[in-house]
């Protein structure tokens, strides 16, 4: 048997920024010896689609794996990669017509019966996690029904197949390090980190807009910090990795884990860099100055909304004081930091842009003196189905229930659209001050356009 595994394209080809494909890079490392494998991640090729052909024509595979990772661009954009991994599956039955299609990945696991339903070619879907089912789905004669976490195709009929258990994180496979070089990714990247690491998976927080829980579980699923460290030290001494992104939803829960995380990276005494998403109310100096000495380069926070009522409408079970004191620590400890936030949530007036834009100068105003806001990310609410936001809005009648949320479907009502832009304009005025020492934000309170639109 020989097998292809591709991951398709989901990221804007020309940005220059790359992600190592870790799922697809540890399912890599489970396939049986005695099967023939190669390997091509799409994002990193000047030309994907010849290169693709090319694969298909010389290798000519029995079996072919297609990785659908982002199903969107995100931060408002209105472009799809539907179309990315509808094109390859097209490519591949014309190519190799006899050859197994499978897919998977994170945007295939939201949408995963109707992705078989909109790309016909897909022969089985994996929904969640791989590594306990990729290697069964590689036999020359499977039997589909007796496989847990599958789509497969019954005639006519797509068939769920129930989940089974999850794979526990002291299990969790190598990456095949062989087949998806990281000095491929290593030194592509200008902003963000290209290699991600795993500390856990799933999240109990249950935001209203968020299929974290969904993806990786309702409880958070702990690897034990030597063999994370022990993954970060493999890639830093043979790779030469220095920077690092954690995957997890949230790197800073629970704190006990955490720290043990810290420690372990401080006892190895790496030459590394690290970065990750916090959450606000479980920062503290304590363990804050441990992530330093640990290499805690940037930080990102994820608070969402800038008002008390916004926070309850995510459920961010946050309060504003919880966002302004992790700011405070972060700026007197001048460590940089990049803040996202969700703007025009459902209900919103005048009133409540004008706490939001008093919000938003107190955090300007805790971090001017220092500049160490690297960068204040404003998006949309983008609703996918089965979110508590979206069935909220679904009840309320603010959105029509057929609506297809495949595609790039933002909560953005036209009479508060342009808040983004003010917000946008707000920060970008104030970094630049900040930068150049001219003091607080310039445009504070006096900014008639912003005056008049909260009257």
């Amino acid at each position: 048997m020989k097998l292809l595994m591709v991951q398709v394209p989901t990221s804007h080809l020309g940005a220059g920024e790359k992600v190592y494909p870790l799922g697809l890079s540890r399912l890599s490392s489970l396939v049986p010896k005695e099967i023939k494998k190669q390997v091509l991640d799409m994002n990193i090729c000047l030309d994907p689609w010849t290169d693709l052909k090319e694969r298909l024509d010389r290798f000519a595979p029995d079996v072919v794996a297609l990785s659908f990772r982002n199903l969107d661009p995100l931060a408002g954009h209105q472009s799809s990669y539907l179309s990315s991994l509808k094109t390859a599956a097209i490519l591949v039955r014309t190519l190799a017509p006899k050859a197994r299609i499978l897919a998977g990945g994170p945007a295939f696991s939201l949408f995963g019966k109707r992705l078989m339903a909109e790309v016909k070619e897909i022969d089985i879907g994996l929904a969640g996690e791989g590594e306990l089912i990729f290697p069964r789905l590689l036999t020359p004669n499977l039997l589909p029904d007796e496989i847990p976490g599958i789509l497969w195709r019954n005639n006519t009929q797509v068939v769920s197949n129930p989940s089974g258990p999850k794979i526990s994180m002291d299990d969790i496979p190598p990456m095949d390090v062989n087949a998806f070089c990281p000095n491929d990714y290593a030194k592509a990247n200008t902003y963000v980190a290209s290699m991600g690491i795993e500390g856990k998976r799933g999240c109990d927080l249950w935001c209203g807009y968020c299929l974290y829980p969904f993806l990786g579980g309702t409880c958070m699923r702990l690897r034990p910090p030597s063999k994370i460290v022990d993954e970060m030290e493999m890639l830093n001494k043979e790779f030469g990795i220095q920077l690092f992104h954690f995957t997890d939803s949230v790197v800073n829960r629970p704190s006990d884990h955490f720290e043990q995380l810290c420690h372990e990276l401080i006892r190895r005494k790496l030459s590394i860099t690290w970065t990750g998403f916090f959450r606000e109310d479980s920062l503290t100096q304590h363990n804050l100055t441990l992530a330093l000495k640990a290499g805690l380069t940037a930080i990102y926070f994820s608070g969402d909304a800038l008002t008390s009522r916004g926070l309850g409408l995510l459920n961010k079970k946050l309060t504003p004081e919880d966002i302004l004191s992790a700011s405070r620590l972060t700026a007197k400890n001048n460590l940089l930091t990049m803040c996202h936030f969700l703007v025009n949530l459902p209900g919103e007036d005048p009133e409540e842009i004008k706490k939001a834009r008093e919000m938003l100068d107190q955090l300007l105003t805790i971090h001017s003196p220092v500049g160490n806001l690297g960068a204040v990310i404003f998006n949309h609410v983008r609703l996918y189905p089965g979110a508590p936001l979206t069935r909220r809005l679904i009840r309320s009648g603010d959105l029509d229930p057929n609506t297809d949320l495949l595609y790039p479907v933002y909560h953005n009502p036209e009479k508060y659209a342009h808040i983004l832009h003010e917000f946008e304009a707000l920060c970008h005025c104030a970094g630049v001050f900040s930068r150049l020492a001219l003091g607080p934000n310039p445009l504070g309170v006096k900014n008639p356009i912003m005056n008049e639109m909260t009257k």
